[in-house]
């Protein structure tokens, strides 16, 4: 039977159990609402795939053991196809959640089934012990998710990891060419809608959202792929209840095709694509080539340029906005899930951010993008959505809200009446959680956090906001009293005086290197430091840059230096921000040049961006773009905003 989008929804009631019972489950906000909250609280309370979703990756004929997989590969002479959720001493957090989404993206995808199952011994299982160290699958060698093709001998042939991001034709191709296998055709010549089908994908591709969905047609046989297209139409144009209403149906539609599990997941929200991992615009010939080119999901070398990422990325945060102006893809409940609304607010700020710099760039989209930067404005300038109760990430949500506020209320003399009073409010609410040390905490008190507070309110300050005087001069006093005389910061710290005895009066540079720059700039900005200082600090943070770089698209702290794939871009455009000050335009446009080539090296190979899995693609897309337009106006002479 063939059914059109505007006979389906009111089907919903009507449907079987699953459909009824999964409606019933699904929200878009899992977090309390603010008036339920009356205390700050760490519970992380996670999402948990019903029965019917966990089915997700099931269609994979997945052998019991790696030494199972192997004695059957020396039989019949098939490659082992080692999927590795995990590993031995691995520093990723979200490892349930990061196999989840390889389970409803790549593993549910009927053309990588049967790939799988025909050519390989598939197996899922962690990697540990003497052949783990044998064929290298060990921290920083190896960053999960990813997989490992061994041959009948059980030698390795070729490994593949750092996946965060998904597309079903790359994978498959990538997957394929362990073996040498051309990917075969998938078209079902039985499936007289595969026509239309086929039309629709090629709309979704070219990011035509608007396309009559509605006339999508299907058979029994393709009812779950319709109802996910659907769903991924709605989500894309922003309404993302509508989707998770239309996924749920496949449930009931085709309750034993991989596509109905995956749209469930997705309905769910710990489905690849809901999260923005997983991603199906046209791609390039070049971009098929990543894994191969280059590791895992990154883009191959100068694949793009900078002009081709802003466009890219910029449409993937367009297609990510939920209507009511907000970005939610970010799961970073380190706080608990009671953060989550204000990690929320940061996330739709610095997305926002990136889409003032973006009109610059692309002024053919400049009325899609300004709808979507007032929507955000609108959203953040809520005080219901954030949670003033958190202790944790509301840091964050007031600094970031400063700062992009800041920028629109200098925009226009519409912007400056609509939302200076939020501005003033904000700026408010970030001068209220300082403690009595003077310091700003996340989670608890440390120097980056006071930085970023003190940089916020310069901004605020500059575009007409007030700010108290004697709030900064507090801040600053604490922030100078946790540098070491060498320059270096500590991790964490109450803004009281270092003892000459500790460590000599000196820190460790190397573990506090990502966060020097913008610490010395807060500094800086309040006349508290010199641009020796400054030059010295971003000197010291391109020199140890490796220690960060390591630690990319980890969701935990890497090693004893204290970083993490969450500190990446946070540090990255920390770091563009304060070389943008330096005086010495020579050096300052020597190292700009050098910190655009590192950027450069980091696109995933569809152009966007990321580091961290709890944080999101939309925030490491932000804070990337953030940095290239940073790097923009050091080039013409500027300094940030």
């Amino acid at each position: 039977m063939i059914h059109t989008l505007k006979s389906l929804i009111p089907v919903i009631a009507k449907r079987g159990f699953f459909v009824v019972a999964l409606v019933g489950l699904i929200s878009t906000a899992s977090t309390p609402t603010m008036a339920q909250q009356e205390k700050n609280s760490t519970k992380k309370v996670r999402v948990k795939p019903t029965e019917f979703s966990a089915r997700c990756g099931s269609a994979i004929q997945w052998r019991g053991s790696i030494e199972e997989a192997m004695k059957e590969a020396a039989e019949t002479g098939k490659p082992v196809f080692w999927y590795v959720p995990t590993l031995r001493g691995s520093f990723m957090d979200r490892k349930t959640e990061i196999d989840r989404y390889m389970m409803a993206g790549p593993f549910s995808w009927p053309a990588v089934i049967a790939l799988v199952n025909d050519y390989f011994i598939p197996i899922k299982e962690n990697a540990s012990g003497q052949l783990a160290r044998k064929l290298e699958l060990l921290p920083y060698k190896f960053v999960e998710p990813g997989y490992i093709v061994l041959d009948k001998n059980g030698e390795r042939v070729t490994a593949v990891d750092q996946i965060t991001t998904f597309n079903p034709q790359w994978i498959e191709k990538l997957i394929a060419s362990s073996i040498e296998l051309e990917t075969p055709e998938q078209a079902n010549v039985n499936d007289p809608a595969r026509e239309s089908l086929d039309k629709a994908w090629s709309e979704f591709r070219a990011g035509n959202f608007a396309f009559e969905d509605s006339m999508i047609e299907a058979t029994h046989e393709s009812a779950a792929e319709k109802i996910l297209l659907q769903g991924m139409f709605a989500f894309r144009r922003g309404d993302q209840d509508l989707a998770r209403k239309i996924w749920v149906t496949a449930a009931d539609a085709q309750p034993d095709h991989p596509l109905a599990w995956k749209a469930v997941a997705e309905a769910e929200n710990w489905g690849p694509f809901a999260r923005g991992f997983e991603v199906h615009g046209n791609l390039p010939v070049q971009a098929l080539m990543a894994g191969q080119n280059s590791r895992g999901s990154a883009a191959p070398k100068d694949l793009y340029d900078s002009a081709k990422i802003r466009e890219r990325s910029t449409e993937y945060l367009l297609g990510m906005q939920a209507k009511n102006g907000g970005w939610f893809d970010s799961d970073y409940d380190f706080g608990g899930t009671d953060s989550l609304p204000n990690v929320h607010v940061a996330v739709t700020a610095l997305a926002g951010i990136a889409l003032i710099d973006a009109l610059e760039y692309l002024p053919g989209r400049r009325e899609a993008i300004l709808d979507a930067i007032r929507r955000a404005a609108d959203f953040v300038n809520e005080p219901s959505h954030i949670n003033p109760v958190d202790r944790d990430e509301i840091l964050w949500a007031n600094a970031y809200r400063v700062r992009f506020l800041s920028r629109l209320v200098s925009f226009s003399d519409q912007d400056r009446v609509r939302y200076s009073e939020g501005l003033n409010r904000a700026v408010d609410d970030l001068q209220s959680i300082q403690t009595n040390t003077g310091s700003w905490y996340h989670e608890y008190a440390n120097p980056f956090v006071t930085a970023t507070a003190l940089t916020a309110l310069q901004i605020g300050k500059q575009n007409g906001a007030i700010v108290d005087e004697a709030i900064i001069a507090k801040g600053v006093s604490a922030l100078s009293n946790e540098r070491y005389a060498n320059g270096a910061y500590p991790y964490s710290g109450q803004g009281t005086p270092h003892k000459p005895e500790e460590v000599g009066g000196e820190g460790k540079i190397p573990e506090s290197a990502g966060r020097m720059p913008l610490c010395e700039l807060a500094l800086w900005q309040c006349s508290a430091s010199s641009d020796e200082r400054l030059q010295t600090a971003l000197a010291a943070s391109f020199e140890n840059h490796k220690f960060l770089a390591v630690a990319y698209k980890y969701d935990n702290h890497t090693s004893t230096m204290a970083y993490g794939g969450f500190f990446f871009w946070y540090d990255m455009q920390g770091r563009a921000e304060a070389l943008s000050f330096l005086s010495d335009s020579e050096k300052r446009n020597e190292l700009a040049q050098q910190h655009r080539d590192l950027v450069m090296h980091l696109p995933e190979f569809d152009g966007c961006f990321v580091d961290s899995h709890e944080l999101g693609r939309c925030y490491g897309t932000a804070m990337a773009l953030q940095t290239l337009a940073i790097l923009d106006r050091i080039q013409k002479g500027q300094r940030t905003r």
